[in-house]
């Protein structure tokens, strides 16, 4: 088999609201067994690495910390790489202030920061929103984990970070950095980490905005779960599969030569 790595997302694939999907255990447990590599890789900035290493095992999945990158991870580690140590003002849950904090970084009043971090923030209120764009229009950067439009749970969805970002996007007239999918900097890290070529990896995802844009934008294979084909993605080299469950055995069961 020519596939050494899976690049997973969680909500919406692996995860749906506060349970796994169908047969995700014993699917993900076989891909190890056939010495596949795994990545985690979540877009969800309430996340953070050790909430979700607690959640899979919880929820009775085989899970390493290595193994997980959060978009609150990420924007992170993009601050201390881009600017070192930050006073940030943050639109954002734990997940995402403990990443901060955990990278050094101080979460500050608007009036302090140097940067202003928006992720899914479900307490958010127009206070914190006007917070947010005084600063940003006073000059400090502005940092998006993700602009995910929603956020898949059991009963549907809810507005995801992205809807949040645009309120302030549209009140200063200023776009932010993305950090999070569809841009390719989490993708490329988890390859890295995992040691492993575009050539080798492939992407399970449910959004085709994300997962599947991120995907080509990589040049690396994607599948995506529990929609419908879509001719135009379909073109660009993207495949469909019913469920998460079949999309891994058809991996596993795959030739080498194709």
């Amino acid at each position: 088999m020519s596939v050494k790595g899976l690049v997973l997302d969680l909500d919406g694939t692996v995860i749906l609201g506060s349970r796994l999907v169908e047969r995700a255990v014993e699917s993900i447990a076989a891909c190890r067994d056939a010495g596949l590599r795994l990545t985690f890789l979540t877009n969800n900035s309430t996340y953070s690495v050790r909430y979700v290493l607690w959640k899979l095992r919880s929820l009775g999945l085989d899970c390493r910390l290595e193994e997980i990158i959060t978009s609150s991870y990420a924007t992170a580690k993009y601050l201390l790489e881009n600017h070192g140590e930050v006073r940030a003002y943050v639109i954002g849950e734990a997940g995402l202030i403990e990443e901060l904090v955990r990278s050094g970084h101080s979460v500050v009043g608007a009036a302090e920061s140097e940067v202003v971090v928006v992720g899914l923030d479900r307490n958010v209120t127009y206070s914190k929103l006007a917070e947010a764009c005084r600063a940003v229009l006073r000059g400090a950067e502005f940092v998006a984990t993700n602009r995910d439009r929603y956020l898949p749970l059991e009963d549907g969805g809810i507005p995801g970070a992205g809807s949040i970002v645009a309120f302030i996007e549209a009140a200063t007239n200023r776009s932010p950095v993305v950090v999070g999918k569809p841009n390719v900097e989490m993708l490329e890290f988890a390859m890295r980490r995992m040691g492993l070529g575009r050539e080798e990896v492939v992407v399970i995802g449910d959004n085709p905005e994300t997962d599947a844009e991120m995907a080509v934008r990589a040049g690396v294979k994607c599948v995506l779960v529990g929609g419908r084909p879509d001719p135009s993605l379909a073109g660009k080299g993207v495949e469909f599969s019913p469920s998460l469950a079949e999309a891994l055995n058809t991996l596993l069961k795959r030739d080498p030569s194709d």
